[in-house]
């Protein structure tokens, strides 16, 4: 397998990285609001051997394959912001410099139900404005998904967004729709039934039981159940992330006992776009283009990939 010796355009010091390791691209925090995301890539000689080179120049032409895709994809963003998606702030420097949020599983403990609810809502409005456009995000997860400086739920990561046109697209939604469930379920509950599993094993063991309809839903989301097995035994193959939004909105508006008033607020942007260049980023001298390192690669005799997504 790959060892640790990958680097980053950046000589960013290591206890920066928020990032557990190398798979689609790098986080670093830059300061207390802002972080930064970039890709990847390993060092290439030829001391070595083919199997290891052909892995590590796989998964490093992978990350600027994935860079590219996200970074054109927040372009979109730019043009059509949406304000439960986060968004590339301006700045100089290379890479997908984003506000940093709170983490969406400590943020969860400090909140009442209701704000719980309007979470949901929060996240079914950005799935269905990607369901407009022609996308679908391709890797929802609780760590993909933080709260703002106005207490507003923030989608992130769009390395695996897919658009309609590509194959496999269908199968992803399906999948979108699963994952959906499980966050829905933990925004409501507080419990994730797949981080509780201690194992690989564990892993497919819970995910074959919610999928085939034997999965448990705790007392505190039972008013979600229906939309939550819907989207965990795939019932929902032939529903719109908009119909599961507005099932979710009648639900919340049925069963809200609070007077607060809890509606999704105005969809205007009330965030700064604007990066602060106050943080210095060193350079790492190493680092090279895509087609520095394609050429590199080659010219050591290693194959190099141009289908690497």
């Amino acid at each position: 397998m790959p060892d640790n010796t990958w680097f980053t355009p950046y000589a960013i010091p290591a206890h920066k990285c928020l990032s557990l390791g190398p798979s689609q691209g790098i986080v670093y925090q830059l300061s207390d609001k802002t972080v930064i995301k970039v890709p990847f890539q390993y060092p290439i000689n030829e001391k070595i051997p083919q199997d290891e080179a052909e892995e590590k120049i796989y998964m490093s032409l992978r990350s600027f394959a994935i860079f590219k895709r996200e970074n054109s994809f927040y372009d979109l963003i730019a043009e059509r912001p949406h304000p439960n998606i986060a968004q590339r702030l301006h700045n100089k420097q290379p890479g997908i410099i984003l506000q940093q949020f709170t983490p969406l599983g400590i943020a969860w403990g400090h909140q009442p139900k209701e704000t719980r609810s309007v979470w949901i809502q929060h996240l079914l409005s950005a799935l269905e404005w990607l369901e407009c456009q022609g996308y679908t995000h391709g890797d929802l997860k609780i760590q993909n998904m933080g709260i703002d400086d106005n207490n507003r739920l923030r989608l992130f990561d769009f390395g695996s967004i897919r658009q309609h046109d590509e194959e496999g697209f269908d199968e992803q939604v399906l999948e979108d729709h699963f994952w959906l469930a499980t966050c829905i379920y933990f925004l409501a509950s507080g419990v994730d039934p797949i981080a509780k599993a201690n194992s690989s094993k564990e892993v497919q063991e819970t995910l074959r039981r919610l999928k085939g309809g034997l999965g448990t839903v705790e007392t505190t989301a039972k008013e979600f159940e229906e939309v939550i097995q819907a989207g965990w035994t795939g019932a929902l193959l032939t529903t719109s992330f908009s119909a599961v939004r507005k099932a979710v909105a009648e639900i919340v508006q049925k069963t809200s006992s609070s007077s607060e008033d809890c509606r999704l607020e105005d969809l205007s942007t009330s965030y700064p776009l604007t990066y602060d260049d106050d943080v210095a980023i060193e350079r790492d001298l190493r680092w090279m283009d895509e087609e520095g390192y394609r050429t590199s690669c080659q010219e050591m005799g290693f194959p190099t990939p141009a289908d690497n997504m």
